[in-house]
This record gives structure tokens, C-alpha cells and sequence, in this order.
């Protein structure tokens, strides 16, 4: 048995999670190009990575940088100074280097290379202005969507199905009147107060009041989550999945998964090894956060 405890206005809030008693039992890849991108061909929300062939362990990522904002202003992206990156791999002056070019689309941070990246091989010679080393033509965006959900008042048991622009957990629950957000962890078995808010995890948000969460995004179509032994509190992707062909990567390495009813305030639970009419729910929705009761470490991955 976990407990959490908050104290709302002289309240004693408590949640408990229960352990269930168990029953029986790409973007196609995109033709190199020499030279600089031209600025009408993409927009400053991709994220670049580029990889020296002769080590590939050492990388460089960077965001692209918009030409016609500098003094004067230039009609192309500019990639990030790749000098030093160079040097550790023992590239002088004069020499040339064989790169493979990565591109994602994501805010100006690495920390969402969630989707399928477009990618190139290039040919440079380190002459010093290795601020515009040659690039490859970059394919646009995905655009973005809203996601809209109902939260009851109390508390609810969410996960991201889109990537924000902002992360922090004011921009993703901005308009949504709630007073507390946790995650769960799944190393020190406690929940944690939640100041960003990632696709891939469930957060409990206590709303103080009926009202519709809604924030906008790229979709977030694929994971790879590292589960621990014990409770994961684990998020979902832009999709709906029957939960078999959903969970099917952890298939026999979990006892249960259990969601939120928030308008019950109750736990909901599927048992694959369960009769069928025992199971609360069949389906993984976008949206929602899960427990999963995993038996040993595993790793969830899917893609919509």
C-alpha cells in the first residue's frame, strides 16, 4: 500500500493505491545538400544533430539559427559552430570530414527527439567557417494540434499525447484551476510534486473545480519507457490502442494496469490473465495516466 497526502485548505486529501490482488495464473530520409538551407524551407522549431563519421560517439546538437535576424541579415539557417567538435576528433584545418546530418523537429531543446528523424550524409573541409558547414535540406514540421479534456473536480490521473512548446507544468495546465501536480516515482516509490510535465508519464493533477484542460503541441507518436519492478505511473501517445496490441512489448512481464476514474474518485483495473467480465476497461487511451504493475524490469515501447 502507497499513500499520498496533501493538506487542501485544512483537508486531509489521501489517495491509496491499493495493490490489486492478482487473479489465476521515418520521414524518408532526404537527398544531401551542399551549402546553406534556405530560410523559406523550414521555421526555427527543428533541432540538428550532426555526427562525425570517424567517431560517431562525439556529437554536436544544436537548434537552427534564423540568418535574417542577425546584422546583416542573411537568407538562410545557420548551424552551430562545429569547430570544437572537430577538434576532439582530431580534424585540422584544411582536412576534410565525412558527417551524417539528423534532423527532429522539437521547441529549441533536445530533451524532445520523440519523432522520426529525416537524416543525411554530407562531405565538408574544416576552413575555419565552420559556422556554416554544409547542411541538408530540412523537411517541415508537423504541425501542431490542440487536446482538449475534461478534469473533474478532485483528482485526475493525466498524461500528454502532445509535446509542448513549454514544459512546465503552469504553460500545460494554464486555464486549468488545480492546486496540486505529481509524478510518481518509481525508483524511491513515492510521489513527487511535479514542476514539468513530459509526454511518456501519468501525473495526478487535483482540480479544484469541474472545468476542460486544454494545451497545444506536436503529437507524440512514439516511446521507449524504462519500467522498474513494482508501480510505474506511465503516460500514453496521440493514439488509442486495444491494451493488448498496446502493452504488447511488456506482454506476460506485467501483473495489471490500473487507471483513474475521476468521476468515481476510484481505481479502474485490467488483469490479462483475469476473465474478461472482471476487467474495468480494454482499451489505452490518449490522454489518460496508468499504473502498470510491472514483474521485473522492462522496457514499454509503442508507436501509433
Amino acid at each position: 500500500m502507497k499513500i499520498m497526502q496533501s493538506d487542501k485548505n485544512g483537508i486531509q486529501i489521501i489517495i491509496i493505491l491499493i495493490s490489486v490482488m492478482i487473479f489465476v495464473g521515418s520521414a524518408q530520409a532526404a537527398a544531401p545538400v551542399m551549402g546553406q538551407v534556405n530560410s523559406t524551407t523550414i521555421d526555427n522549431t527543428h533541432i540538428v544533430t550532426l555526427y562525425l563519421d570517424v567517431n560517431p560517439s562525439l556529437t554536436l546538437n544544436t537548434t537552427t539559427i534564423d540568418g535574417s535576424s542577425l546584422t546583416p541579415p542573411l537568407d538562410y539557417y545557420m548551424f552551430g559552430d562545429i569547430t570544437p567538435l572537430l577538434t576532439a576528433a582530431g580534424i585540422g584545418w584544411g582536412q576534410p570530414y565525412n558527417a551524417t546530418i539528423e534532423m527532429r523537429c522539437g521547441y529549441g531543446s533536445n530533451q524532445y527527439r520523440n519523432t522520426t528523424p529525416t537524416t543525411a550524409h554530407v562531405s565538408g573541409v574544416n576552413e575555419g567557417n565552420t559556422y556554416f558547414p554544409s547542411l541538408m535540406e530540412l523537411e517541415q514540421c508537423a504541425a501542431g494540434e490542440t487536446f482538449s479534456k475534461p478534469l473533474c473536480e478532485g483528482w485526475n490521473l493525466i498524461s500528454l499525447p502532445l509535446v509542448p512548446e513549454n514544459n512546465s507544468a503552469g504553460a500545460v495546465l494554464s486555464g486549468v484551476s488545480c492546486d496540486a501536480v505529481y509524478r510518481y516515482n518509481a525508483t524511491s516509490k513515492q510521489f513527487e510534486v511535479a514542476d514539468v510535465m513530459n509526454p511518456g508519464t501519468g501525473y495526478f493533477v487535483h482540480a479544484t473545480a469541474d472545468c476542460t484542460w486544454e494545451y497545444s503541441g506536436t503529437p507524440y507518436t512514439s516511446m521507449s519507457i524504462s519500467l522498474e519492478h513494482g508501480l510505474n505511473m506511465v503516460g500514453w501517445l496521440n493514439c488509442s490502442m486495444d491494451i493488448s496490441d498496446a502493452l504488447s512489448s511488456i506482454s506476460g512481464r506485467y501483473h495489471y494496469v490500473a487507471r483513474w476514474n475521476a468521476t468515481a474518485q476510484r481505481f479502474e483495473v485490467y488483469n490479462p490473465r483475469a476473465p474478461a467480465v472482471f476487467n474495468d476497461f480494454t482499451t489505452i487511451d490518449r490522454g489518460r495516466g496508468y499504473f502498470i504493475s510491472a514483474r521485473e524490469e522492462c522496457t514499454l515501447s509503442e508507436s501509433c
